[in-house]
């Protein structure tokens, strides 16, 4: 550019940085220059401090693939602009989307996502075996093997997390929690056989035992709420899988079906999003079962076999027709779902865990798939565009016992792991 330009052209420079720098403003065009940002600085010294003194720079801050689509084209970057800023010569692409594949291959580059353990809480006095957050407040909840579940309230910045309840009632471990998605009701399964269901304040301070559930004759492994239905999931040590309809008020509960099919304990249990579907991990496989409308009724539909050992998890991803399951065979697995949910194929087995893998979890809005295992670890994988392959990008060390559960926050760049070495943590 002139150092010295005519009053027209320095008129349309400061056009055009005001312009750029309306642009910069957006925290998605911030977090693609902060991932170069020393060779952004090189093609437009000009907005350097700009750039750096913005509020909203963040180095660390990763931008998924998925956030790169149509980022520069939406922008208003033009192909003569881009040409021109990134000094990639003539630019013959006439498709929109081969043109940013083109400007983003040589402006970004993949990186592993900055991954922080923020805070590292107490205050179980056994093994934690079970977390979750909830879908909508401030509150994350714990089972352990102390026989109590805890609600633990975030603060704003997720950096720590204060324990507001301690829920006893149980006479046995609380091996697994779950959060309604829209009430404030808690479900928690115990060794004790029982299924009890938790009304607490929106603040968290306190939860009352509205109804206990037996049924099961054995330990109940694992919880789950249907997405929309008032219907809750039980998978059990005694081989079977219930269906439970509760109240509006969670004060009451009538088992509507029993699903045996398994040769083994029932270890994990998952609602589909949409579909009438459940998912159930055994010992010897993965089932998938669909259940009438009136819930009355459950059939087997697919049973996915793949695994060496043990099925200790499943999860429905939530958008894509994708199912992840975590194995004593040190793997997680990606199984793809037939249209009409009556069968799936193994397309993904995820290897890198030395031990069994006990969690995993699906991140509501990136490719990413959580994974948290007997090898003290929990691993982050990004999942390719047509779910077929997934690649580790984290591996979070920091527990020193095995990491029995993981789970992401519904909107904050947070994931929760717990740990059989009593404590629960946060990484950012």
């Amino acid at each position: 550019m002139d150092d010295n330009p005519s009053p027209e052209r320095q008129l349309a420079l400061d056009r055009r940085k005001s312009w750029l720098a309306e642009l910069t403003a957006e925290p998605l065009f911030i977090r693609t220059i902060a991932i170069n940002m020393a060779y952004f600085s090189r093609l437009l010294p000009r907005w350097k401090t700009l750039e750096a003194t913005s509020a909203a720079y963040n180095p660390n801050i990763h931008l998924e693939p998925w956030q790169r689509q149509d980022l520069l084209v939406c922008n208003g970057l033009t192909r003569t602009l881009v040409s021109r800023v990134l000094k990639l010569g003539d630019l013959r692409i006439r498709n929109q989307n081969r043109l940013v594949c083109a400007v983003l291959s040589r402006f970004l580059e993949d990186k592993k996502p900055e991954i922080t353990c923020v805070t590292t809480q107490e205050g179980h006095h056994s093994r934690v075996s079970s977390v979750v957050f909830h879908p909508t407040l401030p509150l994350l909840a714990t089972g352990s093997m102390d026989n109590t579940a805890k609600l633990w309230r975030l603060s704003p910045d997720g950096s720590t997390a204060t324990c507001v309840a301690t829920l006893v009632g149980h006479s046995n471990y609380v091996e697994s929690v779950a959060f309604h998605p829209s009430a404030h009701l808690l479900a928690t399964g115990s060794n004790d056989g029982t299924v009890k269901l938790w009304r607490f304040s929106p603040d968290g301070s306190s939860a009352t035992c509205m109804a206990t559930m037996a049924g099961h004759s054995s330990t109940v492994r694992s919880v789950a709420f249907h997405p929309t239905a008032p219907l809750l999931a039980t998978g059990s040590y005694d081989k079977t899988t219930k269906l439970w309809r509760f109240s509006p008020d969670g004060s009451s509960a009538t088992c509507m079906a029993t699903m045996a099919g398994h040769s083994n304990s029932v270890r994990s249990v998952a609602f589909h999003p949409t579909a009438p579907l459940l998912a159930t991990g055994s010992w010897e496989a993965a089932k998938l079962w669909r259940f009438s409308p009136d819930c009355m009724e459950a059939t087997c539909v697919a049973t996915l076999k793949g695994h060496c050992y043990n099925v200790m998890s499943v999860v429905f991803h939530p958008t894509e027709p994708l199912l992840a399951t975590g194995s004593d065979d040190k793997t997680a697995k990606l199984w793809r779902i037939s249209p009409d949910g009556s069968a799936a194929t193994c397309v993904a087995t995820l290897a890198g865990h030395s031990n069994s893998v006990w969690s995993v979890a699906f991140h509501p809005t990136a490719p990413l798939l959580a994974t948290g295992s007997d090898d003290k670890t929990a691993k982050l994988w990004r999942l390719s565009p047509d779910g077929l392959e997934a690649t580790c990008v984290a591996t979070l060390v920091g527990h020193s016992n095995t990491v029995w559960s993981v789970a992401f926050h519904p909107m904050a760049p947070l994931l929760a792991t717990i740990s059989g070495d009593k404590t629960v943590k946060l990484w950012r």
